[in-house]
């Protein structure tokens, strides 16, 4: 909970961190320095398995306005058995479905047209194109989500993309006309390899579409618990618009989304086709500049927000345990493990998580062994309180317990502070 104060820095000192992965620059300043933390995602088989800490450390460019973490861990230790499904949430599979029939009524897909989605998890998004008849290929690098979406009917590569694959990909189907990247970009290490298979792959009617939680977020909305490892980058309409550029690609639209607690949708396509862009793109990055999002001076005072609201839940945690409250989190999510283990939270004072993925129940959160259950375990063990702690679908968490509980139970969320959730 020694949340260190940002301060500027011309370069960073630590192994894969010296240079900006988006434009290879030395001008990057400290934003938030979380200390050393377990890989979120790396659930442990049994309480007592020796874990391996890493630096935490967000750093924005003050050349391109990338935020970003040192490519301390490999991708594919963090990707190769993950345990997150994006079909255990119900918000998000209504996401998924809108978003394919918005394509769908746009009437941009001809016959013979494809789809790609980059990191396409278990087929949740994918398996909605399938009753229109239009092929998709899924990416998805994490063989044990890969085989849930082969199961679905898509066909899915199990390999991380990079501008090899794009190549073959062109070479065996053409251009798509869609390319999905959600919530991946910012998981890639090498944002160079990157962008190139996605400009091998942009033909003159291929679409990009990239959601990912903005920057701002996290300044703005103190949402500092979606900082972990595999998060190498953090995005903004600027740092998108300038990698994009570096490509030959332009940015010519986002839409802002209420999803996984604000969201932006960035639209790409080649630059060099004689056409115009939404004016809300310049407006955005207008909007960015000006409110202080790339200023070091503006990122000062976050570390001591983060320190009150990390202490604030502690103190929380204790004074239930004196009060031999009975207190439980929901959802074993790697914001979960940000928040628990910036405060080293022991079983004392959460005594399971419940979490509806069958890939996490029956393990354990790192590093002190929080066991990992059901929530029919949960709804045994008699709970007064429970931490929802992803927080940005609180509403559809609290909906399910209060459905199963009734109204003994008291529900909390940490972000941006410990809150009770008030009922709608």
């Amino acid at each position: 909970m020694n949340i260190k104060p940002a301060q500027s820095l011309p370069f960073i000192e630590g192994r894969g961190d010296i240079f900006c992965r988006g434009c290879l620059g030395k001008n990057l300043f400290s934003a938030l320095d979380l200390g050393q933390l377990p890989i979120a995602n790396e659930l442990l088989l049994t309480p007592d398995t020796k874990i391996d800490r890493f630096p935490l450390h967000l750093k924005v460019c003050s050349d391109c306005e990338l935020g970003q973490v040192a490519d301390v861990v490999t991708p594919e230790r963090i990707f190769r058995d993950y345990r997150y499904l994006s079909s255990i949430s119900s918000s998000f599979l209504q996401h998924a479905s809108d978003y394919v029939a918005q394509r769908v009524q746009e009437g941009i897909f001809l016959p013979g047209d494809w789809v790609l989605e980059i990191a396409s998890n278990d087929g949740y998004l994918l398996k909605n194109f399938l009753p229109f008849g239009i092929f998709a290929i899924g990416v998805e690098p994490a063989e044990n989500v890969a085989a849930i979406s082969r199961d679905l009917g898509v066909e899915t590569i199990s390999e991380f993309f990079s501008s090899h694959l794009a190549n073959k990909l062109l070479a065996n189907h053409g251009y798509p006309k869609l390319i999905i990247a959600n919530n991946v970009m910012a998981h890639v290490p090498d944002l160079a390899d990157f962008m190139r298979g996605l400009t091998i792959l942009c033909g003159p009617n291929t679409q990009i579409s990239i959601e990912n939680p903005s920057l701002a977020n996290i300044l703005m909305g103190l949402q500092f618990d979606t900082i972990y490892h595999e998060h190498y980058s953090y995005l903004s309409a600027s740092s998108v618009a300038r990698l994009g550029k570096k490509y030959g690609l332009t940015l010519f639209k986002v839409e802002q989304l209420t999803i996984h607690g604000g969201s932006n949708r960035y639209w790409l396509r080649a630059s060099n086709l004689d056409r115009a862009s939404d004016p809300l793109v310049e407006k955005l990055v207008k909007l960015e500049i000006e409110s202080g999002l790339f200023d070091s001076k503006a990122w000062a005072s976050l570390s001591s927000k983060v320190s009150k609201i990390l202490s604030d839940f502690l103190q929380w945690l204790r004074l239930g345990e004196r009060n031999n409250s009975r207190i439980y989190g929901y959802g074993a999510a790697a914001k979960t493990s940000t928040i628990l283990n910036s405060i080293d939270a022991a079983p004392s004072f959460v005594r399971a998580i419940a979490d509806l993925s069958l890939e996490k129940q029956k393990r354990f959160m790192p590093p002190n062994g929080i066991r990992i259950i059901s929530p029919q375990e949960l709804f045994l063990e008699n709970p007064t309180d429970i931490i929802i702690f992803p927080w940005n679908i609180k509403s559809e968490i609290a909906a399910f317990l209060r459905s199963n509980l009734g109204d003994q139970v008291r529900l909390w969320c940490v972000i941006p502070e410990i809150h009770q959730v008030e009922e709608k």
